[in-house]
């Protein structure tokens, strides 16, 4: 190995690492910029979505506005699936590669964030969200990029915890994004924003996406090179001046044993043309199908969570006198835009707080998957108590005003809020980095990560695809029925069932599992 390569052994005796000893610190920043519009236009879209459908059919009851929202969240992710799968063989595809993909789909969803903001019918938002699914493999590339970054499982932990801090940076800017240009939007008196009062907001987003897609188009670098299989041709040191080739290396040192005549076996073997990838149906082994079974249970019930929230902030407040806790109460919080926005910015501004200050010691010392399993256990208890704000809200409203009145009872309300969010995003701070880090490292073969993280996404988003309309037609069903924690609790069953799956999953080797050291049947040395 040549001395311009400056890798740590990763021992256990050698000191942490931090941020700042993190390598191709350019690179991870545009990566970074990448994961922070991810979540800008979705954030952004939830802080109004439920007015915008009013808006777009003023004669839709509320129990319809619901429906429709779970269908809005719904049919983006659904879209994702069914093309997901493509976009990860085109990343593992030598001539296009990851930073084709992530560019594109940063620039679909541009367009797409554009369009639904001029959307004037349900329809017309509704494939906007279509197209904007079907084109976008961002998160996925982004992830894959960053672990061929750092090889090294030290680094790579501390790179992927940078994710969800990027993530809860835009779902912190998004909502204020939202709700703020939305509320100004209403009042404004030009005639374009009178006739799309929902367009200012997302304008504004797609902006910052196509700005950020211009910078990755112009100065990120692929790194599909770093996770080339075995190659049968020798290269001496080509690809040993950067941390990004260590996995390549590794291969391609392998690759010239086995075609060295002085280390092959006495009996020579026919010859034969290695693989250029370990196949598609021997990547799906035990650990990656348990992985992939907690990533489908996990983002389900986070991304439900997250859409039924803010729809329930926007519902509006139930006199208190209709209310009969602990089953039978209905309503939400009957705030607007603006308040929708503050309070779900609070989740990444919390985020942000949890993973900088907490989550790196927390993990270094109980490790990934502890940490992982014992934040899942949380969530079932955040489900189960966040419809009861509803009936903090009824509190304040009297019978002659439908606001609500008070300080008390405003005070009480924004308490009980604040405690919700901070159960959840304590346990979504456990969960998502290190999710990240476990489908990442349940790679059979880097030759397949792509793909895999495409899966790990995909499987994200099928359950996004079908958690959320269930979980909105339960709450619309319980609202009209006066039970309005139907729709969270049915969530909470998702979450011990979450628990249950993560017992079966375990930390894999990152690629290089003992069953494909020898891809392709190379002969074993002697």
């Amino acid at each position: 190995m040549t001395s311009s390569i400056a890798l740590p052994t990763g021992t256990m005796d050698e000191p942490t690492i931090s941020y700042r000893s993190l390598p191709h610190k350019g690179q991870l920043f545009i990566l970074m910029l990448v994961r922070f519009t991810e979540p800008l236009a979705t954030s952004s879209i939830s802080s109004y979505l439920f007015f915008q459908l009013q808006y777009l059919d003023p004669l839709a009851s509320e129990e319809t506005i619901v429906t429709r929202s779970g269908l809005m969240v719904g049919c983006k992710t659904a879209a994702h699936v069914c093309t997901g799968l493509i976009w990860g063989r085109l990343a593992d595809h030598q001539r296009i590669g990851r930073k084709a993909v992530l560019v594109v789909g940063l620039m679909a969803t541009s367009l797409a964030t554009l369009g639904y903001g001029f959307s004037e019918t349900f329809k017309a938002a509704i494939a906007w969200q279509i197209l904007d699914g079907a084109l976008n493999a961002t998160i996925a590339m982004v992830r894959c990029m960053i672990s061929e970054l750092n090889p090294e499982k030290r680094y790579r932990v501390r790179a992927l915890t940078l994710l969800p801090l990027c993530a809860n940076l835009g779902s912190l800017l998004g909502p204020l994004i939202g709700g703020f240009l939305a509320s100004a939007s209403t009042r404004a008196s030009s005639k374009t924003l009178s006739k799309y009062p929902y367009a200012a907001p997302n304008i504004c987003v797609a902006s910052i996406q196509a700005l950020v897609a211009l910078t990755a188009a112009l100065f990120l670098s692929d790194t599909l090179d770093q996770g080339k299989p075995l190659s049968t041709s020798p290269r001496d040191d080509s690809i040993t001046d950067s941390v990004e080739s260590a996995a390549a290396q590794e291969f391609d040192e392998r690759s010239r044993l086995l075609a060295s005549p002085s280390t092959s076996m006495e009996t020579p073997s026919p010859p034969y043309k290695s693989p250029t990838s370990l196949p598609f149906f021997k990547m799906w082994t035990p650990n990656v199908l348990s992985t992939m079974l907690a990533q489908f249970i996990i983002s389900g019930h986070l991304g439900t969570f997250s859409s039924l929230w803010a729809i329930f902030l926007s519902m509006p407040v139930a006199f208190m006198r209709n209310q009969h806790p602990p089953v039978h109460f209905s309503g939400g919080l009957g705030m607007k835009p603006q308040g929708i926005g503050i309070a779900m910015s609070a989740i990444g501004f919390t985020g942000i707080v949890l993973q900088v200050l907490v989550y790196p010691s927390v993990q270094e010392r109980w490790g990934t998957i502890k940490v992982w399993r014992g934040a899942l256990c949380i969530f079932p208890i955040v489900y189960i108590i966040a419809p009861f704000c509803a009936l903090v809200a009824s509190l304040g409203r009297s019978e002659q005003d439908e606001k609500l009145s008070g300080s008390t009872p405003s005070i009480l309300l924004w308490i009980s809020l604040l405690f919700v969010l901070t159960l959840f995003v304590a346990g979504r701070t456990g969960v998502v980095p290190a999710t990240s880090l476990l489908i990442n490292d349940c790679t059979p073969h880097p030759s397949v990560r792509g793909t895999i993280h495409t899966a790990g996404v995909i499987v994200s988003n099928l359950s996004r695809s079908i958690f959320p309309p269930m979980a909105f037609a339960v709450l619309g069903y319980g609202s009209g029925i006066g039970v309005v924690g139907l729709g969270f609790w049915f969530v909470a069953a998702l979450a011990v069932l979450s628990c249950l799956a993560s017992l079966r999953v375990k930390e894999g080797k990152n690629g290089e599992d003992d069953g494909f050291e020898q891809l392709g049947g190379a002969p074993q040395p002697s």
